[in-house]
């Protein structure tokens, strides 16, 4: 059994955003729930298809296959087909046109540390003394601070939700080069993105400026990452 091989859920869901799906077997299916069939790795979206990819290994070298599904798989941007497309840690997964999107992780990465990750579901914060404070809602992925919302660009959000939901734990410098930008390793061999500490340091400054006296709460790990610190 390979645990530490696993696929991130980075959209799909709501309830299994950031969640981890790890490979222990040696044919994993990716499709839509079902009364009769339960795919490996499953999901609720009617553009899913009942057996839409499924995620083999061979060996140490894992692929992924499309099962002839209606809207397609891609790995990276790149539409793939019947034929096993092999996996790279780091790779985009993306279902139906980006409804879905996972990227896979191999075994002896420094990004697969060995820590449980939390995903509080509903706002941390008493919804009665909203007007008085910071409140995040990871469902409606709705901020609102003092009682006003907040309305955050793509990669902020992503960024706050990222961070919010590690709490505590501190989230290192490829982790958010892969999780928010995964975009970037399109069209590459690359595992990490092309993305400079400064462009991290940037989006960081623009989300504690955001959030105003609880832009504190995002706190620096020095020559390693951010944390949510609560």
């Amino acid at each position: 059994m390979d645990d530490g091989v696993y696929v991130l859920i980075k959209k799909g869901d709501p309830e299994q955003l950031q969640k981890r799906k790890f490979l222990h077997k040696d044919e994993s299916t990716i499709g839509r729930r079902g009364n009769q069939l339960k795919p490996d790795i499953e999901f609720s979206s009617p553009y899913v298809s009942r057996k839409h990819a499924v995620i083999r290994k061979y060996g140490h070298q894992y692929t992924i296959s499309d099962l002839q599904s209606k809207h397609g798989t891609e790995v990276n941007g790149v539409a793939i087909h019947q034929t096993p497309h092999p996996l790279f840690h780091g790779d985009v997964i993306s279902l139906a046109k980006g409804v879905v999107e996972l990227i896979f992780f191999a075994e002896g990465s420094e990004m697969d540390v060995t820590r449980e990750f939390s995903f509080p579901l509903t706002p941390k914060a008493d919804p009665k003394a909203a007007a008085a404070g910071l409140v995040i809602n990871l469902e409606r992925r709705e901020i609102r601070l003092d009682g006003n919302r907040i309305y955050l660009t793509g990669k902020d959000m992503d960024l706050l939700m990222l961070l919010y939901q590690r709490a505590n734990q501190a989230v290192s410098y490829e982790e958010i080069m892969v999780l928010i930008w995964p975009e970037r390793l399109v069209g590459t061999d690359k595992n990490v993105p092309d993305v400079g500490r400064t462009e991290i340091n940037a989006l960081v400054y623009r989300l504690r400026k955001r959030l105003g006296r609880y832009g504190e709460k995002v706190t620096t790990i020095p020559r390693y990452g951010y944390m949510w610190e609560e």
